[in-house]
């Protein structure tokens, strides 16, 4: 680990000394040549290894990453190799001369961060790198940003130049550069998480930086500028500072998960983020409306189906949760039976029931005899090992329609409807029979299990107590009676079926 460790920082400190030595390179070339050949040839080619020194280094800093992070900078990785493509196409322009690429250059140069801004919609709490509705349908609104933004800033408005933005289309860019800038910071603000701060916190306050630059070259000393003047120099250091960023962070939360459940950042306020691109594209909607009214339509009504649908998919995401809280609220965490609460609710129903339609409802009480020693000798591991193995017994053993839940401890409950004491003893017959069958082996040596069981029936809903406390009280006569029986002990009914006979011996291992 120390060995690994050791040529991460080697390989860092080299990526540094790299992107430093590139950098004064330009400077020498600035210096040197200016807009002069080869000075614009130069610039273009020390930014593109720039870019490329960039990308590796993000991409080492995503293997190293794990979790959301590990998209944070995948995500980057792609943002910048927009740039790098765009930086080629200028290379291409600059040996040429040839201006038909320009104004896809100028498309990369613009919106080089669109697949940044989706790390906004990475949730730490999802598993990531799978392929997710809710991320395709936020990338398809994504593509109609670009979409959008496309014709609103290049192909409706004039440019002096193809290879740079209209002015009347300056001011609305850098809002909609600042929004992503401002939500990555905010995004940094309301987290719980030390990664998710340092990351968005850290990249949001670039942004910040890198708009501030955009700024000075559309309104300040750098309009006007041709490639190889001085100005180039800002734009590497956009190039290095990133590189910078890459190589010195680490993860400060740990990949396993703790003993303590993670603080949930789910707040109300977080889920503006994924309005961001619909706002954009419907601002961009109204001007590009003026000239190309059923082009405006149609880029706000698929942007209105991917809202819709994916609102959708999150109320039916939610839906599923809340039934599957509802199902895990009433089942037992050891046997996935019923718990306490949830087999009474169900007595109580079918007492209801049973009064209803004047028939019996029979309870079974069962209790694992000796079940101490179990956990004495063998360990509770192996003692709930047990439980669970009885469980999937008197689970096989029952109707269909009988519910069988855990009553504490080694106590079961069983509600069978429509059986009366007759009938309920031939059932915990059955029960009593099956678990006596099994072989149940633990560390090689067998565990042999017995239940007792105490039945009662009735038909009344204000009797459910009445009817628990009898059927405690049977279980008692059972255990003091010598164990591994039904009490009340009525015999074999006559009613009885054959399958109220021991089973084959079930084998168990622990």
């Amino acid at each position: 680990m120390l060995r690994f460790a050791e040529v991460n920082v080697s390989d860092s400190r080299t990526i540094a000394g790299v992107v430093g030595g590139l950098w004064l390179a330009h400077l020498a070339a600035v210096v040197r040549f200016g807009v002069a050949a080869p000075g614009p040839v130069l610039s273009d080619v020390i930014q593109f290894a720039l870019g490329l020194v960039l990308i590796y280094a993000l991409l080492r800093a995503g293997n190293e990453a794990e979790g959301m992070a590990r998209s944070f900078w995948r995500l980057t990785m792609a943002a910048y190799g927009l740039l790098v493509v765009g930086q080629v196409m200028s290379i291409y322009i600059d040996l040429t001369g040839s201006p038909t690429v320009s104004w896809i250059a100028n498309i990369l140069y613009c919106f080089w961060f669109a697949p940044l801004a989706m790390a906004i919609f990475l949730d730490p709490e999802n598993p990531l790198g799978q392929l997710d509705t809710l991320k395709i349908l936020d990338f398809v609104q994504a593509m109609l940003v670009c979409g959008a933004a496309y014709i609103y800033f290049f192909y409706l408005p004039k440019a002096d130049s193809p290879e740079e933005l209209a002015h009347s289309v300056w001011t609305p860019y850098f809002v909609g550069y600042t929004a992503v800038s401002v939500s990555f910071l905010l995004r940094a603000a309301v987290t719980t998480s030390r990664d998710v701060r340092s990351l968005f916190g850290r990249m949001g306050a670039f942004l910040v930086v890198s708009g501030c630059v955009d700024a000075l070259y559309y309104y300040g000393p750098g309009r006007g500028l041709r490639t190889g003047a001085w100005f180039d120099l800002l734009w590497s250091a956009l190039l290095v500072a990133p590189t910078l960023l890459a190589i010195t962070w680490k993860q400060a939360e740990p990949a396993e998960p703790g003993f303590e459940p993670p603080k949930r950042e789910r707040r109300i306020f977080s889920e503006i983020f994924y309005l961001i691109y619909p706002m954009l594209v419907l601002l961009m909607s109204l001007y590009i409306a003026r000239a190309r009214l059923g082009l405006a339509s149609a880029i706000v009504f698929l942007s209105f189906v991917c809202s819709s649908a994916r609102l959708l998919v999150t109320q039916q995401r939610l839906l599923r949760t809340k039934d599957t809280l509802r199902r895990e609220a009433a089942r037992d965490g050891l046997t996935g039976l019923w718990n306490h609460k949830a087999i009474l609710e169900i007595l109580d129903r079918e007492l209801l029931r049973a009064e209803r339609d004047a028939t019996p409802v029979g309870v079974i009480m069962a209790d694992v005899d000796h079940f101490k020693a179990i956990n004495d000798e063998r360990g509770h591991a192996a003692g709930d090992s047990v439980l669970r193995i009885l469980a999937t017994a008197m689970a096989a053993v029952v109707r269909p329609y009988d519910s069988v839940g855990r009553y504490g401890g080694e106590e079961f409950l069983i509600v069978a409807p429509n059986c009366n004491l007759a009938e309920t003893w031939e059932l915990a017959e059955r029960i009593r029979a099956h678990v006596a069958a099994c072989n149940i082996n633990a560390a090689g040596s067998k565990v042999q299990v017995n239940l007792s069981l105490g039945i009662a029936t009735g038909n009344s809903a204000s009797d459910a107590q009445k009817l628990l406390r009898a059927a405690d009280a049977a279980l008692y006569q059972a255990k003091a009676a010598g164990r591994n029986q039904v009490a009340p002990a009525l015999g074999r009914a006559a009613s009885a079926s054959p399958a109220s006979t021991p089973a084959p011996g079930r084998d168990f291992w622990l």
